[in-house]
């Protein structure tokens, strides 16, 4: 099961290079089992460098990235889980030029990584019901009575 993080720098004490993070990543998309991103088969073969696949029916070969929002980036997985930390954490978003400078890298990847992870929270895995315990903090539904409009308002005037 993979760990869940509390603070930054839990996250980078947990996760000091790359190939931990390329394992973190593995653990999590491979939590029923391996498979192929290209054919969804079962019959994946690791090569050595711990960071490629192999399908042993569809012969292509794959890496963890594959098929995910981390695809076509040339960013490590590292920073993606930096990123990814910093902007679940602050309370009102964070500016692409605050994310680059925080995490070492120009604007306009930082500007590709918050659309990235944008464009991930809408897709359906992101929109699953929620189990358990849910906590919401500072969280508004609706709005005041006179502001609304009068045929929308619950009261009659």
């Amino acid at each position: 099961m993979p760990k869940t993080f509390s603070s930054l720098l839990e996250v980078m004490q947990e996760i000091p290079d790359e190939q931990t993070a390329i394992d973190h990543f593995t653990a999590i998309r491979w939590q029923q089992g391996k498979f192929c991103p290209h054919c969804n088969s079962a019959r994946v073969y690791h090569f050595a460098d711990k960071r490629t696949h192999k399908c042993g029916d569809c012969r292509k070969r794959s890496s963890i990235r594959a098929g995910t929002i981390f695809e076509d980036s040339k960013l490590p997985l590292r920073t993606w889980i930096l990123a990814i930390w910093l902007i679940t954490s602050h309370k009102k978003g964070i500016a692409s030029t605050k994310l680059a400078k925080d995490l070492g890298i120009t604007q306009k990847s930082a500007w590709f990584v918050l659309h990235r992870l944008r464009h991930a929270a809408q897709t359906q895995s992101f929109n699953r019901l929620l189990t358990g315990e849910v906590e919401a903090d500072e969280n508004v539904v609706g709005s005041k009575e006179k502001n609304k409009h009068v045929w929308q308002r619950t009261c009659g005037r």
